[in-house]
């Protein structure tokens, strides 16, 4: 819109606070300004020359902030190494635990179930039939493929395995089920 060919009206009296006029004075803006700015604009002003570590630790705030950040890392990691992992779970009691790895053109798949405790060894002495779907996961997490794998389970160790063509597989999954009991768990695959 061209507002070049509207003119401006004025009342013909003028009202008082249409005749006020400010003017702008720094050295009356500057006296009320804070100090910092005071010694910025009078020379004064001495810039921070620290290193970074100094900075985060200068102040009581950035020295707490430091502080929680260091502590959160410590937590992720700790977390990352010590806590619950995917691989690894408990069937009707057991530690089971998966792992997969590829060598050549074949993913080699294996779901390890660990001894029963010597309180439980009663319990699966006459044995339970053991039965693990493996699935494989591409780079979009979609199934590529299963397998069904079965055995039986007498409160000794044993391996459950099976073998895939490697298609740029990226992890594995394993749905076990024994006993009324059911866990799910998943491994990443390692390249060897």
């Amino acid at each position: 819109m061209d507002f070049s060919k509207i003119e401006e009206t004025r009342p013909d009296n003028p009202s008082e606070e249409e005749r006020m006029v400010f003017h702008y004075s720094r050295s009356e803006r500057l006296k009320r300004a804070p100090k910092i700015v005071q010694d910025y604009y009078s020379g004064d002003f001495k810039p921070y020359k620290g290193g970074l570590l100094k900075s985060l630790v200068n102040t009581k705030s950035n020295r707490l902030l430091f502080v929680t950040i260091i502590f959160a890392f410590g937590i992720i990691l700790f977390m990352n190494y010590f806590g619950p992992q995917k691989s690894t779970g408990s069937l009707s009691g057991v530690d089971v635990s998966l792992s997969a790895f590829s060598y050549e053109d074949s993913l080699y798949a294996s779901l390890k179930i660990k001894d029963a405790s010597k309180k439980k060894k009663e319990e699966f002495k006459s044995g339970f039939p053991v039965t693990v779907t493996f699935s494989v996961y591409d780079k979009e997490n979609l199934v590529i493929g299963e397998r069904k794998v079965s055995g039986k389970y007498d409160g000794k160790e044993i391996f459950l395995r099976t073998t895939f063509s490697d298609y740029d597989i990226i992890k594995v999954g394993a749905v076990c089920s024994m006993n009324g009991g059911l866990v799910s768990l998943e491994s990443p695959v390692e390249k060897r």
